[in-house]
């Protein structure tokens, strides 16, 4: 086992990161413990809990860097109009969600401990993923207030979450129409609702 000064608490922290993550490419986060972690990097796992605090925070770490890669994909669906970069957004959503299984159950499985607030890194995180989503419906809306595009963006990315994790689930049920086909008709189907007819009329 590794000597506590051989490696600096940043090393340590990416070296469990790092053995977390290899481990989401495979299986579950409810296959591993705190034990098994510290073994896979040579240390105890009071090391562990002296650099994250706890295994809840050391997960939440692993989630955090989970989000800031989706975020990053998410901000590459650029598109020639706003209705596109919704559609593009959903599918690089839904592809992320599928190629990375594991860890994207686990962003949606912590919680923190005594009703405490997400840290604010991570909630930075998550707002900037809904402020790309409200700045599509903000082209398509102008007249929405910013109370409005919030409720919005939460309803429209709900259903695209929901269609994501049903596929997952292997629950949709309907093998002869592809995922990308549902999100765009879930993406068209809201906004049409929300008074956006003609596609022309919403850059």
């Amino acid at each position: 086992m590794a000597r506590r000064k051989e490696h600096t608490h940043d090393e340590i922290r990416q070296m469990a990161v790092a053995a977390v993550i290899n481990h989401l490419h495979q299986q579950d986060v409810n296959q591993l413990s705190l034990r098994q972690i510290a073994t896979m990097i040579g240390y105890a796992p009071s090391t562990l809990v002296k650099v994250f605090g706890s295994y809840q925070l050391l997960l939440l770490t692993v989630s955090r860097q989970t989000l800031a890669q989706l975020l990053g994909q998410l901000k590459q669906a650029d598109r020639s109009s706003s209705i596109e970069t919704l559609d593009a957004m959903a599918i690089i959503y839904s592809q992320f969600a599928l190629q990375h299984p594991h860890a994207f159950r686990l962003v949606f499985s912590l919680k923190m401990s005594n009703d405490e607030a997400l840290p604010a890194t991570h909630a930075n995180l998550i707002n900037e993923l809904f402020t790309l989503v409200e700045s599509c419906l903000c082209q398509l809306f102008a007249s929405a207030t910013a109370s409005d595009l919030a409720v919005m963006s939460r309803v429209l990315w709900g259903g695209i979450h929901g269609l994501t994790t049903l596929a997952l689930d292997e629950k949709l049920f309907i093998e002869q129409v592809p995922l990308e086909m549902l999100l765009k008709n879930h993406v068209s189907g809201y906004l049409a609702g929300m008074g956006c007819h003609k596609e022309a009329a919403c850059y």
